[in-house]
């Protein structure tokens, strides 16, 4: 039987990339460093995955499962050697900690059968390959790093934790939602297609990525940012919010626009991707919380991330940012709100977006201050309608 080697047995590993490949007939291994977590995928030899809806639940069992132990570094490289394909899904800040593990099986499978591994790169994050490239290459020769396909993907799956109460009766358990392709870079993957049906791949893959941020992830976002702001819990309430759903529609428009220009892309196509994905916004089953969603501030309004790259791509199509420069306000009230922060607004937003200059640092902050002023989301919206109305769209 083939080995699907999983670093990361989280919400994505277990709840998305573990399904694709036990129903391909791969053995899923996960490579872990939660001790108890390591311990009861081997005890249990499977886990639960439910896959779920506003209307229904369907449970399967994901199997056969092993884990290893990622601090038991010999362990951990063997395991990497032998693998059939290699994926990562640790998330974006902990990337850099899978390189001295990634490395040593690079190693050993280049002294060994010296047959390619493939790395399946499951993380949020813009040029993930070529940053992991720049951590890896001066540590591999050059025939090691022929080894290695570095291959980005695009993970449109949404996986949330499940609530304490379900976890506590099944620590294994794993909810998701039933959307279930991963499109991958077809140009970056060595050897022979991978033999998953759910693995579709895509090339110029560049397309896909900013899709996925400045669309999917973009517009997670702005549901998060004015769903806290409107005293919302749940993402399925924010979107359910007409004032919210509106800005989150015309964000995603104003997107897929500049997509569509810049990529040559189907527009009908891109509208009709950020219209299914309100829909699956709306998913009351999965308790996805605009507080997860929302997190980490500084990564999401960074330059290239879902709401400033977005922007930049929409002012390089001609067109104002004035949907993300409203969500952008929001995440910089909630950042504030956060971390007790005092610093000058115009100051911290530039240090957090590299944006000092133009109109989306402009109407951001014009929109930061009308919130602290009170000003409801109705009005702002129509506000944004008139910015609109008055400097005319492309």
């Amino acid at each position: 039987m083939k080995h699907a080697v999983i670093i990361g047995a989280g919400n994505i590993g277990r709840g998305f990339i573990g399904q694709i490949f036990s129903e391909a007939g791969y053995e899923i291994v996960f490579l872990d460093v939660a001790a108890s977590l390591v311990d009861a995928l081997n005890a249990a030899g499977s886990y639960p995955l439910e896959l779920v809806d506003s209307a229904s639940t369907e449970r399967r069992i994901i199997a056969p499962v092993r884990a290893v132990n990622g601090r038991d570094a010999d362990a951990a490289a063997r395991t990497i050697a032998d693998a059939d394909v290699l994926v990562t899904c640790v998330g974006a800040k902990a990337l850099k900690y899978i390189v001295p593990n990634l490395v040593a099986g690079v190693r050993l499978r280049a002294a060994g059968s010296g047959k390619p591994l493939n790395l399946l790169i499951c993380e949020n994050l813009m040029d993930a390959d070529a940053i992991l490239r720049e951590w890896i290459a001066p540590l591999l020769t050059e025939k090691e790093a022929a080894c290695l396909g570095l291959v980005e993907t695009s993970v449109g799956r949404m996986v949330p934790l499940p609530d304490k109460e379900l976890l506590e009766k099944e620590p294994l358990l794993a909810r998701a939602e039933r959307y279930g392709w991963l499109p991958y870079d077809a140009d970056a993957w060595l050897g022979d297609a991978p033999d998953a049906p759910a693995l579709i791949p895509y090339s110029p893959f560049r397309f896909m990525v900013e899709r996925k941020l400045y669309v999917h992830n973009m517009g997670h976002a702005v549901t998060a940012y004015l769903g806290m702001l409107r005293g919302h819990t749940f993402i399925a309430d924010a979107i359910a919010d007409p004032a919210i759903r509106v800005a989150v529609r015309e964000a995603m428009t104003a997107s897929a626009r500049a997509l569509a220009k810049k990529d040559r892309a189907d527009l009908d196509a891109l509208i009709a991707h950020g219209d299914d994905l309100i829909r699956r916004f709306g998913n009351r089953a999965l308790g996805d919380t605009c507080e997860r969603v929302g997190a980490d501030i500084p990564r999401k309004l960074a330059p290239t991330d879902r709401l400033t790259g977005a922007a930049g791509c929409i002012a390089a199509a001609g067109m104002r940012p004035v949907w993300h420069a409203l969500a952008a306000a929001a995440a910089l009230v909630r950042y504030e709100k956060e971390s007790g922060d005092v610093i000058v607004p115009a100051v911290r937003f530039t240090e957090l977006t590299g944006v000092g200059e133009g109109d989306y640092y402009t109407d951001a902050l014009a929109f930061h201050r009308r919130l602290r002023e009170g000003a409801p989301l109705e009005t702002l919206i129509a506000e944004a309608d008139g910015m609109l109305a008055r400097y005319g769209v492309v």
